[in-house]
């Protein structure tokens, strides 16, 4: 997929109001790891109260060269994985999201961030001149619903953002950010992004934090740590 649409104008004001959503959505987190990943190579967790925090890429662009249907983490490894339209523009995106959901750890969580296919946005990937990559599967979000619980998980959030058409954004970000906070409070279902926050569900058992391991023949580099509780941000 062609990435250079996120540093145009409209690609930078779609990546804020996605980056302030999950800022504003997300939960306090507790634990050591948290990974995201994106299918424009961009960071959306910009700060986190876990003690490391890896960045992966399916190129160079981030710390952590991975392919996205196979992770390089073990089974319950991870506090929380974000994926940034991933599920939109992989090939098999259920094996992406089952991927994801094997290496949360129990009570972790998972982030989904995806275009709605049944909004202003999503049918405009059709017009001759779209602002969004075209191609891609975007899924809606309650298919996804339905796989994540199907895969153990509980929905414990969903948010939606960009309700207008994507033009309003680039040429009045203003009147779009406040569009978006009327709709969002009154739950339509026509935002443009979704955000899905999910927490994986193991009956029976305690969540018991496994021994972290560097799968073999691979070195991940780990950020040097810092207190619990103390936000650290990506430079």
């Amino acid at each position: 997929m062609d990435t250079s649409w996120i540093n145009g104008q409209f690609g930078q004001a779609l990546l804020n109001v996605e980056v302030n959503k999950l800022e504003n959505s997300l939960p306090d987190l507790h634990g050591h790891y948290l990974l995201q990943y994106s299918a424009v190579n961009k960071p959306v967790i910009r700060s986190t109260t876990l003690r490391h925090q890896f960045v992966g890429s399916d190129g160079v662009h981030g710390q952590v060269s991975m392919d996205y249907q196979h992770l390089p983490f073990r089974e319950n490894s991870l506090d929380c994985v974000v994926t940034h339209h991933v599920l939109d523009y992989n090939q098999n995106p259920h094996q992406c999201l089952r991927e994801a959901a094997r290496v949360v750890v129990p009570n972790g969580y998972l982030v989904i961030v995806g275009f709605n296919p049944w909004s202003a946005l999503g049918i405009s990937r059709v017009l001759p001149k779209s602002l969004i990559p075209k191609g891609g599967r975007h899924l809606g979000p309650r298919r996804v619903i339905d796989w994540l619980t199907l895969l153990g998980f509980r929905i414990e959030q969903k948010e939606s953002a960009q309700f207008l058409p994507p033009f309003i954004l680039k040429y009045a970000p203003g009147l779009s950010e406040k569009a978006d906070s009327i709709l969002s409070y009154l739950a339509s279902p026509f935002g443009g992004v979704y955000v899905l926050i999910a927490r994986k569900l193991v009956a029976g058992r305690t969540p018991i934090r496994p021994q972290w391991r560097v799968l073999a023949g691979r070195r991940l580099p780990i950020p040097v740590s810092s207190a619990r509780g103390v936000r650290r941000g990506l430079k």
